[in-house]
Order: structure tokens, then C-alpha cells, then sequence
């Protein structure tokens, strides 16, 4: 209702309420007495009173309900707030008091909603997990950060969008589906393609209720097993990979044992042949189990580095001479330079196992004559160690793969060469234990290069 009409509804008839009193006053009054004049005198002025009255009454409670119908607008567009001038102001009257009253319990009450909201929105977008609200009609009222990135989608709620029209993997939909039909938690383990990645997710579609079983809606959250899964593949190859890998130079020393105890007839020079064999084999997998050893010892969480000032150059220098005649047997130059001081925190005797594994490599996997550059470089903040040969080279799809556990470029070469697959794994781990980092380029045919960057050392 409109302030005028109320005045309307309420003053008009007042007065007139009050006139037909007066006159039924003076009516009466002058029939009983007689005295007509003098009673039409009084009685006007006992209805001018009472007009001043009424007016005045009137007047203050127009004035009230005008300011209260006003705080009311104010509320319902949102704005609860009423300072300390319109608190006095209204102080006379009871009902604007109280709504001064009911203006600080909804300034209380949208403080608390404002601050839930805050903590629901952080929980969810910290949540480390893609997340998603769908209402009992099927419709997406939520989705936190992490899904839109994860799933390279955008969802705006203000679209009112059904969740069959963002999602296009299948057995989501149905998931999600089966779960606000069943109205009960439906959970199942899915691989999601998202680019040229695979991601393994638990899903969890989990019905919110409220009183008598109704369902207000559906949350679904997705937990990213991705790197379980990847570790429970590497768990499974290298037990794989330590069996083939232990079982070959096994048969071979079970086969040439038994040989030489079964056959006493077999002359001298084939016996050393075979004892050659043995201590070869043996040898290897002598070299098999230190390196498993080695790499579990650094894996290991309680592995320290015994770091001290080190020159990379004078440890270059000494894995150079230090593999020099296996180089000279298969002619190959190794042509070394160094650039600036190269001066790093590290341990030494485990960056010389590094650069012994990298130049080993390169001596493998490099032909006859040939040539093998390395270089320690001192950069800005950083000591490059780099060896780059004119091998076999690898392909580009495999480059990710180099640093696994037993994986070879040239499987043959690399086992007639000793090697038991693990070097590179161990280099990867040693220089991560530094902070450095490791780079790989190559191409097929034309050799390969590997980049250590190692922190440099600061004087204090």
C-alpha cells in the first residue's frame, strides 16, 4: 500500500467521524437545552480541537509508518544496515524500534551467511579435487577450478545447463545418471582421455538428502589416481624387468656349470672358455645387484649428500682419464672444455658417479672413431655440465622414457657393452638430490646431447 492511499484510507474518514459527532452533539445538546446559538459556537469549537487533535495524532503516526514502511523497502532491496541518526530519530516510536532490533539481526544473519560462503567456496576450490554440484533436475549449480582446468571445460551456473551438455565422456553420464534416478552414492574407477593424457579417477556421485529421504541434488567428486596407477605400472615392470634381467646371466652360469660337471671329456682350452663365460656372466651380474643396491640406497628418504665446495672441472678431468682406455680401444676422441670457474655444492664421489654413467654412455653408444664433446660451462646461477656425442641418437618419443629403470635404446649393444639398464635412473635421482636439473636432446642417427645443470656455489 502506498503512503497517500493510506493517508486517504485512514484521515478522510476520520474527520469525517469526527463532524457527525460534533453535529450529533450540538443536535442533541440544543434540543435539551434550546439554547441554539451558543451550542453552534461550542460545538464548532469542539470540533476545531478535535480536528487539532486528530491532526496531530495523525501527523505522528503518518510520519511512523512512513519512515517504517521505508526501512521495510530498504530491507527487501538488501540493505539492513541503520545508522545511530535514524535509531534516535526513532527512538519515540516502538515499532521503529523494533526494527532497528530486527536491522541488526539481519546484519548479524548476512554477516554468518556471507561467512560460510566464503569458508564453502574456499573448501571447495582447495579441495584437490575436481568437484561438481548438480541439482535434483540435473542441472550444474557447481564446479570448482580444478574441474574446469582438469576437464578443459567452462561452466557458468547462470546458464542453468544440464550436466549431459558439459560432459561428453559416456560412462560419467550414466554415472551420474544412474545416481540421482538410484538416489543412492554410486562410485566406479574411470579413465578420462583429456588431450593426449590418460587420467585414472575414483568417482564418487554422492545424493545430498533432506528430510524423508527427498534429494536436493548430487555432489560428485573425482579423485585423481593417476600417479598410483603409474607407480603400480613401474612396481610391475620392474619386478618384471629384475627377473628377465636376473634370470639371463643365471641360465648362462647354471648351463656352463652343469657343462663342465657333466662332461669331464672337455679339453682345456674349452673349459677356460666356458670358466671365461662364467666369470663374465658373473661379473655382470655382480654389477646388476650393486646397481639395484645403489639406486634403492638413493631412493631411499633418509639419503643424504656428503656436499662440500667442488670443482666441476678437476671431476670431469678425472672421470676423462678415469674412462680414457675404454675410449682409446674403440678410437674414439674425447674433446673436453671448460668455461668460467664451475665451482658447486655438491658431493663429489656422487657427481663423479654421474658423469661416469653420462660419458659411459656416450663411449657405448657412439661407432668406432668418433668423437665425444664435453664441456662445463659457469651461466648466471648455474654450472652446465654437458656431453654430447655422434651416437645412434633416440627417437623423440622416447626420450621420456631414457631415464626408467632398465629401459634401452639398443638393447643388444647396451648389454654386450655391461650395461644393466640402470645408469640413467641413477643420474636422474643423484641430480635431482643436488636440485639440478637434467635435458636431453637427440636425433636419430646424428647423436645425443645431455645437459646437467647444477646450482652454482655462492661465497658468503
Amino acid at each position: 500500500m502506498k503512503h497517500s492511499s493510506f493517508k486517504q484510507w485512514l484521515g478522510l474518514p476520520l474527520l469525517v467521524t469526527v463532524f457527525v459527532c460534533c453535529l450529533l452533539f450540538w443536535i442533541v445538546l440544543g434540543i435539551l437545552i434550546g439554547h441554539w446559538g451558543i451550542l453552534l459556537v461550542a460545538t464548532i469549537c469542539l470540533y476545531l480541537l478535535m480536528v487539532l487533535i486528530g491532526y496531530y495524532f495523525l501527523s505522528v503516526l503518518f510520519r511512523s509508518t512512513d519512515e517504517a514502511l521505508a526501512t521495510i523497502k530498504r530491507f527487501t532491496e538488501g540493505r539492513f544496515t541503520l545508522n545511530t541518526a535514524e535509531r534516535w530519530n526513532n527512538s519515540s516510536n516502538p515499532l521503529n524500534d523494533e526494527l532497528y532490533r530486527l536491522s541488526e539481526y539481519l546484519q548479524h544473519t548476512k554477516r554468518s551467511f556471507e561467512f560460510q560462503q566464503d569458508q564453502l567456496g574456499a573448501l571447495i576450490e582447495n579441495l584437490g579435487s575436481p568437484f561438481l554440484f548438480i541439482d535434483r533436475h540435473g542441472t550444474i549449480r557447481l564446479a570448482n577450478e580444478l574441474f574446469q582446468q582438469t576437464f578443459e571445460l567452462k561452466v557458468d551456473p547462470k546458464q542453468e545447463r544440464k550436466y549431459d551438455e558439459h560432459l561428453t565422456d559416456p560412462i560419467l553420464i550414466r554415472l551420474i545418471k544412474d545416481a540421482l534416478t538410484l538416489k543412492t552414492e554410486v562410485h566406479h574407477s574411470l579413465v578420462v582421455p583429456i588431450g593426449i593424457q590418460r587420467y585414472h579417477y575414483d568417482v564418487y556421485c554422492i545424493p545430498i538428502r533432506r528430510g524423508h529421504g527427498h534429494s536436493k541434488g548430487l555432489v560428485v567428486i573425482f579423485h585423481d589416481i593417476t600417479r598410483l596407477k603409474k607407480l603400480e605400472k613401474i612396481r610391475k615392470d620392474f619386478v618384471a624387468n629384475v627377473s628377465h634381467e636376473l634370470r639371463t646371466p643365471v641360465t648362462s652360469l647354471k648351463g656352463f656349470a652343469e657343462t663342465l660337471l657333466e662332461d669331464p671329456t672337455i679339453d682345456e682350452s674349452e673349459r677356460n672358455k666356458f670358466l671365461t663365460i662364467i666369470l663374465k656372466e658373473s661379473d655382470r651380474l655382480q654389477l646388476l645387484i650393486q646397481d639395484l643396491l645403489e639406486l634403492s640406497k638413493i631412493e631411499n628418504e633418509h639419503f643424504r649428500l656428503d656436499v662440500e665446495k667442488t670443482d666441476l672441472g678437476v671431476i670431469t678431468e678425472e672421470t676423462i682419464d678415469l674412462l680414457a682406455e675404454k675410449a682409446r680401444r674403440k678410437k674414439i676422441d674425447i674433446d673436453y672444455n671448460k668455461q668460467g670457474l664451475g665451482v658447486v655444492l655438491g658431493d663429489p664421489t656422487r657427481l663423479k658417479q654421474m658423469f661416469v654413467n653420462i660419458i659411459n654412455n656416450a663411449i657405448a653408444y657412439s661407432p668406432e672413431g668418433s668423437h665425444i664433446k664435453v664441456l662445463v660451462m659457469e651461466q648466471a646461477s648455474e654450472v652446465l655440465f654437458r656431453v654430447s656425442d655422434n651416437g645412434i641418437g633416440i627417437e623423440k618419443s622416447e626420450i621420456p622414457r631414457v631415464f626408467e629403470r632398465f629401459y634401452r635404446v639398443d638393447k643388444a649393444r647396451s648389454r654386450n657393452s655391461g650395461g644393466t639398464g640402470l645408469g640413467l635412473a641413477i643420474v636422474k635421482h643423484l641430480t635431482e638430490a643436488h636440485e639440478g636439473r637434467i635435458e636431453v636432446e637427440s636425433e636419430p642417427g646424428q647423436g645425443t646431447t645431455f645437459n646437467i645443470f647444477l646450482k652454482k656455489y655462492k661465497h658468503k
